[in-house]
This record gives structure tokens, sequence and C-alpha cells, in this order.
């Protein structure tokens, strides 16, 4: 479609229905791979005898991994019809959790060989895309050949090292959900729902990553039922049917951006064409103050709330002698909170100044954190609560603040590398904070450490600012 033309009006409900479908890839992207997968971590280290440092280590190598190919999946998103990347996401979470039911020391075990084909072939596209961005005068040819020769000697080193040895089957298994959070999570999801509006985009957000806290909520309420009836390998199982069902709808009702579809936004100005055609190129952003203070605010941000997220059901069973579904239940209270934080704010920061929201909610996740810092079992439960307020408004506007602030233009490869810095944190996190269990035999260290990340990043983002004029977007009436 020409930049200058625009399409027509869609159907009243579509771009509401894209926010939903976003918002069901969310429960199941980031609930199945960062935090209502936690629920499952007492069963494995009763069944296992892991060290929570060693175990912990797989969302550092998960996240890593997503921070360290996020520009270049970022790229992707610019230049593919997102909804084959969700309908990616959705087959690599499914494949995950059958392999994740059948980890097993001893000999190799057919589905987890699989595992790591796949995750090699990915990353060898992944590889592709970034020799061409990074030495476009390489070649497509040499390029490939390059990235298929790293693919093989990663199956190479993994069938020497790791094939055999249950957690180092997780590890394989949080590699690949890596590709899973790429071509699934919250990259993909808002720059397809925030293409479909300007006006009523920030609840339009706020709708799609409502599916977050749905995934901390849900999935930890029920899978202890599961687990109870059916042991903890065929609950992974039953688990593993929920991508199936959103890969179906995704084929039924996502058709692309509005310009791939022949529609456009909500509240788009007609002289406008094309949205995709307007905001900072990627050069641009990160010569702003503003973008590095986004991502150095949101990876000490992500730091602190994943780190809490992942350790929760730990914390209160191990340490406060939670049953496991009383600590499924308390997460999904934290998550429920969350939910309606990430609506309400959402909605308050299309009428108000989104930096004062943004800040606000900073302080009071803050205040949280010292709480559960005092660690006091009478605190623990309001702290969660105050932590999910705060938190909940944080993962909108952060999301939020790359698209307003920079525009569509380049948004995957922008907001793709704030993504690379948030990844990094919540990587760090979960797996620094294990380690440091594992040396004091408390929290109380590191979640002090916490409350300190998130104080620095409550003086970073004083340094946020606006970099386009969004009001040029929006139609007049």
């Amino acid at each position: 479609m020409d930049q200058h033309t625009v399409g027509r009006e869609a159907p009243k409900y579509y771009p509401w229905a894209v926010a939903v479908m976003g918002m069901l890839a969310l429960f199941l992207s980031n609930g199945m791979t960062a935090t209502g997968i936690t629920i499952f971590d007492p069963s494995l280290l009763d069944e296992f005898g892991w060290s929570r440092g060693d175990f912990k280590f797989r969302d550092f190598l998960n996240f890593a991994l997503t921070a360290t190919i996020s520009p270049f999946v970022g790229i992707l998103i610019d230049r593919v019809n997102p909804r084959y990347l969700l309908m990616t996401g959705c087959g690599l979470l499914t494949l995950g959790y059958v392999g994740y039911s059948m980890i097993a020391n001893g000999g190799p075990v057919p589905v987890i060989e699989a595992i790591a084909v796949v995750t090699a072939l990915g990353l060898a596209s992944v590889i592709v895309v970034a020799l061409g961005s990074l030495a476009p005068g390489l070649g497509r040819t040499a390029a490939m050949l390059i990235a298929l020769a790293l693919a093989a000697l990663g199956l190479w080193l993994y069938v020497e090292n790791w094939m055999g040895v249950a957690l180092k089957q997780v590890y394989l298994i949080h590699l690949m959900f890596s590709l899973a959070l790429s071509t699934a999570g919250s990259m993909t999801v808002i720059y397809l729902v925030s293409s479909w509006f300007v006006r009523y985009r920030g609840l339009a957000i706020g709708i799609a990553l409502v599916g977050t806290s749905l995934g901390s909520a849900v999935l930890p309420f029920v899978n202890p039922y599961l687990i109870e009836a059916f042991g903890w390998r065929q609950a992974y199982l039953y688990n593993a049917l929920m991508p199936i069902i959103l890969l179906a709808l995704i084929v039924l009702v996502i058709r692309g951006t509005p310009a791939q579809a022949g529609y456009k936004a909500v509240g788009q100005n007609e002289a406008l064409g094309d949205l995709k055609q307007h905001g900072l190129t990627f050069q641009q952003a990160i010569r702003t103050r503003t973008f590095w203070a986004i991502g150095l605010s949101g990876f000490l941000s992500y730091y602190a709330i994943f780190s809490f997220v992942q350790h929760y059901v730990l914390h209160l069973n191990k340490g406060f002698g939670f049953t496991l579904k009383e600590a499924g239940l308390q997460l999904f209270l934290f998550s429920l909170v969350a939910m309606v934080a990430k609506l309400a704010n959402g909605a308050i920061a299309d009428r108000i100044d989104r930096h004062k929201v943004f800040m606000t909610c900073l302080v009071i996740m803050f205040v949280g954190l010292v709480g559960l810092a005092s660690m006091k079992r009478e605190w623990v439960v309001i702290s969660a609560v105050v932590i999910g307020l705060g938190w909940g408004g944080l993962f909108t506007l952060y999301n939020m603040l790359a698209v307003n602030n920079f525009g569509l233009r380049e948004v995957g490869r922008i907001n793709g590398s704030i993504s690379f810095m948030e990844s990094i944190g919540v990587g760090l996190g979960s797996w620094i904070t294990g380690k440091l269990f594992d040396a004091y035999g408390s929290y109380q260290v590191p979640f002090i450490g916490l409350a300190c990340a998130l104080l620095l990043s409550i003086l970073i983002g004083t340094q946020i600012r606006g970099e386009v004029d969004e009001r040029a977007l929006a139609s007049k009436d």
C-alpha cells in the first residue's frame, strides 16, 4: 500500500479482537515460560534435588538468549507479517512442554533431541538475519553457510556434553523458549496491537498485556490440582495443548497489521497513510537520552520484578510453609492485582501525562519491595499486592513508551534493543537471586538488592522524554 493512501475502516470489533488475541498470546508465552511455569518448581526440585542457583540458571539462559537475539528478531518484526511469528511461537511452546514432561537422566530422549535440532535451526535463522544486518556485504549464501556451521557445532556440543542429563535438558528447553518469547512475546504483540490503534492505544495495549498477568494467575491456580491428580509430567502434557488451540485461533482471526489487511488504524489521520512510515529510525532513536533511559530503567525494573515472581512460590512454599495450592493462590492474587493495574494504567495514560503515571508506579513498586525485604510473614502477602499494583502499571507503560516516544517506523528494532536490556535484567535477576539464596540461606539479602535496583530505576526514569509529536498521527474528530 502506498504510504499516502490508507485502507477502509475495519469492522468496529476487529481491532479489539486483535488486542484480545494479543492478550491470549501473552497469556501463554509469558505464563508458560517465565511466571506460571514456576508452580512446577517445587516438584522438580523434590524429584531431582538440584540447588536453586543451578536450577534457576535456566532463566538466565532463557532471557540472556532472548536479549541477544531480540534486536534481530525486531528486524523480522519490521518485515514479516506478525501472524506467522505468533504461529511459530505457539508451536515452540507446545514442543517445549512435551519435552519437559519427558526430562530424565540417562539415555537420549527423542523429543529432547528434536528440541535440540529445532533450537539450532531457529538460532541459525536468527544468525542469518543478524549477519545480513551487521555484515550486509557478506552475501546471503555465505551467511546461511556460517549459520548452519554454527548450528552444527551447537548440536555437536549438545551431544557431547548435555545429552542424557535432566538439568541440561531443562536448559535446552529454555534456550528454545527464548525463540518462543521472541516470536510470540511482548515485542510482536505490542507492535501488532499498536499498529491498529492511534486513539485508545493505551487501553488496547493494557488489554493485551493483561495476558501476562493471566498467565501468572491462571496457570499457578489450576496446575497444582493437575499435579496432585495426575503428577507433574502429565500436567505438563495437558498444558501443551493450549498453544495448539491458540495457533488455530491465530489462523482464523489475525490478518496482520492494518496496512497488510487493507484497513486503517482506529483514530488514524487519513492523510498519513501507513503509520509504519512515521516516527524515528533506529539510528535516530539510539542517539536520544530517552532510549537509554527506558532501556536502563527497564533493565533494573525487570531485574527486580522477575526475581520476585520467579522465586515467590519457592519463598512461600519452602520459607513460610505454604502448601503448593496456597502458594499458587497467592501468585494468582498478585497476578490479579497486576492485571487490573495494567488495564487501569493503560486507560489513565491515554488521558494524562504517561510519564507521571510511570514514575508513580515505580514508587509504588519500590514500597512493596521494601516490605518484602523485611522478611516478615505478616507482610509478605500485602507486599506482593503493592508490588503488583506498581508493576502492572509499569509493564503497560514500558511497552507504551517505546511506541509512543519513537513511533512505528522502526519500532521492531527499537523495541528489540530495549528488550535486550530488559531481558538481560530478567535472566540475571532470577539466577543471581538463586545464587544469593544458596550463599546466605535466606532471601533477605537478594530482596534488599531488588529494592536498591528499583530505587536506581526511579532515578534513571526521570530522564525519559517524548521524542515524536503523537498529536499529528490522530484524526481531528
